[in-house]
């Protein structure tokens, strides 16, 4: 733990985890100790009114606390400022002040991390696919992040515990909050082999937006996403569009009847350029040159030939790619080409707050963008979630996969 990482605790209680407006905050000072200093002081010219209850409440007596309880409970903290905080959740948008963890993070900057997520409710092919398919990612070395649901997120932790790899589960809750009900004994096999991961302070429990949130970090810890079963109301659907929008790569299995409904997010995500996965290949194929050095090339997997020409090694001798990455390839605009949007009558906007009115000028403005472009170019001290949020329920801005927004 940094000598800072009191300030960063106390800036997480003054704002709440995962509340975007500490960094509008901060953006007034060059250090969270100089923040502190000057709050401390009496000087909340920066506090919005909104905040200021919190951040007068937030003590370095309560820091304390919360050191003390996490010291006795193993939970390791690490900060924004830490070595060892990563940079992919650092360069995320809205990234998490502080992480608490159960277990180890191990250079996650350059291991190849897959999020590996799916249905509560899987089909006996997808739970099947999905273990053969993560077992071999893992015994070849890749790093599976997941949550930790019933379904098939604890099917792709326990399926790389058994092939000999790493897991992250990254927590809606604290760390020692109840959830899923009963899951100790699985948060446990998960630190020894990895780690346990939460922006929550340790006893906070779960909401909706909790869910929403953890999303962004699950997606942006991992190079890529892969999406094992899901429907058109699924979460999974969730961390799809925040790693789309953070530009990590997206994967599906293909589903087994492209009629059934619980395939329908995937069908969807695969029409829109999501890289099918046909097996453990085909994710390995994108990474493996540039991440040789973190592979484990006396898997199976490596030696396996198929009609395409993927691999068929010597056991000696290390993979040469068959194709670039289709992220060098992929084109930087935000609006897939086929894709048509019905044109609406322009919203009224008369009833609206200054800053709510701008970022439904923005959209206007440039047809549909992407959550990241609004956040960088439209200028507010709102929680631009909630506001995109309010905006959608009103009627006035539509929400599209890949977290993007139109009229």
């Amino acid at each position: 733990m940094t000598e800072s990482a009191k300030y960063w605790l106390w800036l997480t209680l003054a704002y709440g985890p995962a509340n975007s407006r500490k960094w509008n905050f901060m953006s007034h000072y060059n250090s969270v100790d100089e923040a502190y200093k000057h709050v401390s002081s009496g000087d909340f010219t920066n506090v919005l009114p909104q905040d200021r209850r919190s951040m007068e409440l937030a003590t370095m007596e309560k820091v304390d606390e919360l050191i003390s309880e996490c010291e006795k409970q193993r939970i390791t903290i690490y900060s924004y400022d830490d070595p060892d905080f990563p940079d992919r959740l650092r360069e995320i948008y809205n990234p998490p002040s502080v992480i608490f963890t159960l277990g180890r993070l191990d250079a996650v900057d350059e291991t190849v991390i897959i999020t590996a997520v799916g249905t509560r409710k899987p089909d006996d092919y997808s739970r099947a696919i999905s273990s053969k398919l993560i077992g071999e990612l893992a015994n070849a070395g890749v790093t599976i992040a997941s949550g930790c649901a019933s379904g098939l997120d604890s099917v792709s932790l326990v399926s790389a515990i058994k092939g000999g790899g790493r897991v992250y589960s990254v927590m809606p809750c604290g760390l020692l909050y109840d959830y899923p009900k009963n899951s100790s004994a699985m948060k446990r096999a998960v630190s020894s082999h990895g780690a346990v991961i939460s922006e929550y302070l340790p006893h906070s429990g779960t909401t909706a937006l909790n869910f929403r949130m953890r999303n962004r970090i699950l997606s942006g810890i991992g190079l890529g996403t892969l999406i094992l079963q899901a429907g058109s109301s699924s979460g999974s659907l969730s961390t799809a569009a925040f790693a789309l929008s953070q530009g990590k790569d997206i994967f599906c299995i293909p589903p087994h009847n492209l009629y059934d409904d619980s395939y329908s997010g995937v069908v969807s995500l695969l029409r829109d350029g999501a890289i099918p996965v046909f097996d453990s290949r085909d994710i390995l194929n994108e990474y493996y040159s540039v991440y040789a050095h973190r592979l484990n090339y006396s898997a199976d997997v490596f030696s396996r030939r198929s009609e395409s020409g993927l691999f068929g090694i010597n056991k000696n001798q290390e993979p040469t790619p068959i194709r670039q990455s289709r992220k060098k390839s992929r084109p930087e605009s935000s609006e897939p080409a086929e894709q048509k949007i019905e044109p609406r009558p322009t919203p009224d906007l008369s009833g609206l707050s200054d800053e709510r009115r701008k970022i439904v000028e923005y959209i206007l403005a440039n047809g549909i963008v992407l959550f990241d472009e609004i956040a960088e170019n439209v200028e507010g001290t709102i929680d631009l979630e909630m506001a995109l949020t309010e905006l959608e329920l009103d009627g006035i801005i539509r929400s599209l996969s890949g977290n993007r927004y139109t009229v």
